[in-house]
């Protein structure tokens, strides 16, 4: 059982993806899904959807429907994400299903650097939190930043953590996509910079970098791609330091133009100042543009500063300016990352062996657990609801 949401983005992609190498393999898959379904056609039609009764599975009724489920099939493994740790966790562990993983997105400094609760309800929220990452047989980090978080923050003993880097489906197999991407031509002029916009995100640093930027190259162009409640102040500070002309807030787009929007800047902009991964990244590198990132969490593990684009001290917006204008102004050093970026791409990032990857080591976990040999049981039918 996997718990997810069905958005057509990569995280939810990469578990759909999962539970179909599952099924490959002889297992059988159920998808429990929460909030709104945007595009359930990437699912392959052997894995049951099951949707939680709330949007978020965190109330009552979701742990009545879970317990009913658990006791009902009988699952070999549970695997949460995000909202479904509580629930997934705690109610798998007490029912005793064998293998309990937590895929662990975000880092807790993320969540406390945007959040608007006080200090002390931050505190108690992660102490909470605690009880569910109690009950997990293992803890899935999608970078060693983000291991170093479990154990730090949440408790998790060493030996469950497990570091799985996120991935993405390469996007060039899609011909139209690849067509579109190919049709670009960056410009030394033009800069992209994707994701939420929230403080953790750090796009005020990218706005002030602008400010020094202009004042050797007025006519560079950014574009701000997303939306969240730190756009505002974003917009409002360009505006204060006369770069408003020179940065386009585009709002949200889906994927697909995402990805050819990022083909046609001569880099991608990542200023985090926390990032647990950053899926941006291997955006960028997948349609082979270099990107300009923090040095931090894991941005640091992803970007090789100097070969597929530069690393720069979290915060230091004057460092940022000089790292973009060192890239407009040599466009030999920015097709070599370029080439760089897409290779390293295919050598790490690339879903299709991922997920093999993962897959085989679930199985191996189930196969441990149980203490023979590697033969799925029958399952109990899964019903259309419950």
């Amino acid at each position: 059982m996997i718990g997810t949401s069905l958005r057509d983005l990569p995280v939810q992609r990469h578990f759909a993806d999962l539970g179909r190498e599952l099924v490959d393999s002889g297992y059988q898959a159920v998808l429990l899904v929460y909030g709104p379904i945007e595009d359930a056609s990437y699912v392959d039609p052997r894995i049951r959807v099951l949707r939680w009764p709330s949007s978020r599975p965190t109330h009552l009724a979701d742990v009545v429907f879970f317990d009913r489920l658990i006791r009902r099939l009988k699952p070999c493994c549970v695997v949460s994400n995000f909202g479904a740790l509580a629930i997934m966790m705690t109610i798998g562990g007490l029912r005793r299903v064998p293998v309990r993983i937590h895929w662990h997105h975000t880092l807790s400094s993320q969540i406390e650097a945007d959040a608007t609760d006080s200090p002390l309800m931050l505190r108690f929220l992660r102490l909470r939190a605690r009880i569910p990452f109690s009950f997990v047989t293992h803890a899935i980090a999608n970078s060693k930043a983000a291991r170093q978080d479990l154990i730090a923050a949440f408790g998790v003993p060493e030996r469950k953590c497990h570091v799985f880097w996120n991935s993405l489906e390469d996007p060039l197999t899609d011909s139209a996509l690849a067509l579109a991407v190919k049709a670009q031509r960056p410009s030394p002029r033009r800069f992209v910079s994707v994701g939420r916009f929230a403080p953790s995100k750090g796009q005020d640093v990218l706005v002030k970098a602008m400010g020094e930027v202009i004042r050797q190259h007025s006519d560079i162009n950014l574009e701000f791609i997303g939306d969240g409640p730190f756009r505002v102040s974003c917009e409002e500070l360009a505006g204060r330091l006369g770069v408003a002309r020179n940065c386009v807030f585009t709002g949200l787009l889906p994927h697909p133009k995402v990805l050819s929007g990022m083909a046609g800047a001569w880099a991608t902009v990542v200023p985090s100042r926390n990032e647990a991964f950053g899926l941006v990244n291997i955006e960028s590198m997948a349609v082979g543009v270099p990107v300009i990132g923090s040095n931090t969490g894991g941005i640091a593990e992803i970007i090789r500063d100097g070969e597929d684009g530069f690393l720069f001290p979290p915060g230091d917006h004057k460092a940022l300016a000089k790292r973009m204008m060192e890239l407009m102004e040599n466009e030999d050093l920015r097709a070599k990352m370029a080439a760089n970026a897409r290779r390293r791409f295919l050598d790490h990032f690339e879903s299709s062996q991922a997920v093999q990857t993962q897959a085989r080591w679930i199985i191996e976990q189930v196969r441990k657990a149980a203490d023979g040999p590697l033969v799925p049981k029958a399952a109990a039918s899964v019903p259309e609801q419950i």
